[in-house]
């Protein structure tokens, strides 16, 4: 009698727990196909055990709801308090959710257990430098001593020596990444911005095309590769690049001021005039370079009058701007008809501008003898 009671109850034990281990499997499939919601209510009408509130937790992390999550984490723990993978990830749900200190001491425990895994040490500096503890670096440090693949270390580690101005141990860093991965956009944007820091234009630009010709450029990246360009001569690249930025940040006035100046270099006047008006009227703090790129069209044009307002807007904005003084006394030398009214404009830049440039001062200077010479004949 005692052996049938002992078998009957043997296989109410083994129907029941294959009956769980089936829920459990319907719980996982819910779970692995994103019907997350569904997937809860199995897992909790399941005995409570580690693996189901962890397979909650993550239930309602993917559906967003963190504070349930870390609930469920917890009540993981408390059952296996020495589970990595739960560890794992409750300290990155703490860090994510801005739980920075609890978030280190999960993180800190995970190293005590294993200070051979690069990606505790890592986490760990994340956690540091969210917090601004100093410290974090070394933490980085770490991670790549254990693994020169490390790449996330890499990129922090090459971040915090171009802010330093370690521009050899970031280009050495830069190097390795590469080997690791010849397609690593973020450190092919490293490189770019090394290059850009130590005004080696040309390489700059190299690098910063790279990204561009990966469809992976930001407006910033638009915005150093026209400046590049332009400090290498490539004004119709320069205007490209800048007019992209432009698409990407319609309201930059400082993209409209800057395409004035290249456009009317590159002799494209209307569109010079455009960008110039547009700079102006997004009220830049010193709008003089657009009121001066506005004169000199005028100027061109041969109107004089409008070309002189705009030359005196632009020394009302900055009164040192050298060379708005000097194109002011050359429209007045077009404009005026009186030779006394010209040779005064341009003695009052050099009143003004005792160290001008050598190039203008001769212009100068020889205008000003050659209308000397005309009052002095018209008098005779």
């Amino acid at each position: 009698m005692k052996r049938i009671l002992f078998i009957f109850i043997t296989v109410l034990i083994t129907i029941k727990v294959g009956a769980q281990s089936s829920t459990l499997a319907v719980a996982d499939s819910l779970y692995t196909f994103g019907n997350y919601s569904k997937a809860i209510k199995v897992y909790q009408a399941q005995e409570n055990s580690s693996y189901t509130n962890t397979q909650i937790a993550k239930a309602y992390k993917a559906l967003g709801n963190s504070k349930k999550a870390i609930i469920n984490y917890e009540k993981a723990l408390k059952l296996d308090s020495l589970n990595t993978l739960v560890l794992y990830d409750y300290g990155r749900l703490l860090y994510t959710t801005g739980k920075f200190k609890k978030s280190l001491g999960i993180f800190e425990k995970l190293k005590a257990k294993d200070t051979l895994n690069p990606n505790f040490h890592y986490q760990i500096g994340s956690v540091k430098e969210a917090l601004g503890e100093e410290t974090f670096i070394q933490s980085y440090r770490a991670a790549f001593q254990l693994d020169p693949q490390h790449q996330k270390s890499i990129y922090k580690l090459i971040k915090n020596y171009l802010e330093q101005q370690e521009f050899e141990n970031a280009a050495g860093l830069m190097r390795l990444g590469l080997v690791n991965n010849s397609e690593d956009v973020k450190i092919i944007g490293y490189r770019a911005q090394l290059y850009y820091a130590k005004k080696e234009s040309r390489n700059a630009l190299l690098w910063f095309e790279k990204l561009i010709n990966r469809k992976k450029a930001t407006r910033y990246v638009y915005e150093k590769a026209a400046f590049s360009a332009y400090r290498v001569g490539q004004i119709l690249k320069a205007i490209n690049y800048y007019e992209q930025a432009l698409k990407r940040d319609k309201g930059n006035y400082y993209y409209h001021s800057q395409l004035a100046k290249l456009y009317y270099q590159d002799g494209i006047v209307e569109k010079a005039e455009h960008h110039a008006s547009q700079a102006i009227l997004g009220k830049m703090t010193d709008p003089s370079g657009d009121y001066y790129i506005l004169g000199m069209v005028h100027f061109d044009r041969k109107e004089f009058k409008k070309a002189m307002k705009l030359f005196n807007m632009a020394l009302e904005e900055n009164p040192d701007y050298e060379l708005a003084q000097f194109r002011l006394a050359q429209v007045a030398d077009n404009y005026y008809s009186d030779s006394k009214a010209k040779q005064k404009m341009y003695e009052r830049f050099l009143k003004k501008f005792p160290k001008a440039k050598i190039e203008i001062k001769k212009i100068v200077n020889t205008r000003i003898r050659e209308l000397k010479e005309e009052i002095h004949l018209k008098t005779e």
